[in-house]
């Protein structure tokens, strides 16, 4: 989590043009299987961080891969990046959630983080969001904010694909899609206790809140994806199964100046000063 605050805050001040941040779960990955404009978003990404304990199992698993540290979950990155925010002066913006959520959230997280600059919220409405008039409003809303990181809870893989069209016009440092973070920070849906959370079973947790809407997505889709995913990393470990060979990345990665989250300075400093 401390590698991606610096990251993020690294890329607000140092990106040439707008970068954006993809919190990958086990539903991401079903998706990526059979959506080639989600592929590509993520191939472009600036970060893809592990949002989801049965990710960084697999990277443990897998001979093929470096073991991921830990989760990094979108919710809880939102509290990481106010966090942030109330001691280096970044500006924050809520776009998305259930109608209230954004602007619910934005309450509880000014109490919580004193000095958070949180900059706005904007619920669009659903039925006419894809209107040119409502993607207007939307960007004369965010132009007039003029945040350092947006912050969008349209849900997968419509918030990736949202920010990677419009990103460039409207020229924030960062965006990072956190799907239902605001309901969760705002208190309007419950989050798992932190054991569920560490034994990767909050899948269950909102399984149990919202079996109508998840069924399909966590039985249907994800669980089956798991099993194969596993399978595969045990073929790989015994070398009964060759891996796949990796396109190799050309183009330079960012170099991230380190940060001390845990002595974070009470005022802005030169080294993480906002654009």
């Amino acid at each position: 989590m401390t590698q991606a605050v610096e990251c993020i805050l690294q890329l607000v001040q140092k990106a040439d043009v707008p970068q954006h941040v993809c919190t990958g779960n086990m539903d991401h990955l079903a998706l990526l299987q059979q959506d080639a404009e989600f592929r590509a978003i993520y191939s472009s990404a600036a970060l893809v961080l592990a949002d989801g304990m049965p990710i960084v199992w697999l990277s443990k698993l897998r001979p093929d891969t470096a073991s991921l540290v830990e989760r990094v979950a979108g919710s809880d990155l939102l509290y990481e990046l106010c966090r942030a925010s109330a001691w280096t002066g970044l500006k924050l913006f809520f776009l998305g959630g259930f109608p209230g959520a954004a602007e619910a959230a934005k309450k509880v997280l000014e109490e919580r983080f004193p000095g958070v600059q949180i900059c706005g919220t904007y619920c669009p409405p659903k039925d006419t969001f894809e209107t040119a008039e409502e993607q207007g409003k939307i960007t004369q809303i965010l132009k007039d904010a003029n945040p350092d990181i947006l912050l969008v809870g349209l849900g997968a893989p419509k918030q990736e694909k949202w920010i990677a069209r419009h990103k460039m016009q409207l020229g924030v440092p960062v965006s990072i899609g956190v799907g239902g973070s605001f309901e969760m920070a705002a208190g309007m849906v419950s989050r798992a206790p932190r054991l569920v959370q560490r034994t990767g079973m909050e899948w269950a947790w909102r399984l149990c809140q919202d079996p109508k809407r998840l069924y399909h997505r966590y039985i249907g889709r994800d669980l089956p994806l798991l099993m194969h995913l596993v399978a595969d990393a045990g073929l790989l470990r015994l070398g009964l199964k060759k891996p796949k060979p990796r396109p190799l990345i050309e183009e330079p990665r960012l170099t991230v100046q380190r940060i001390n989250m845990t002595t974070a300075p009470a005022e802005p400093s030169e080294a993480v000063a906002p654009k």
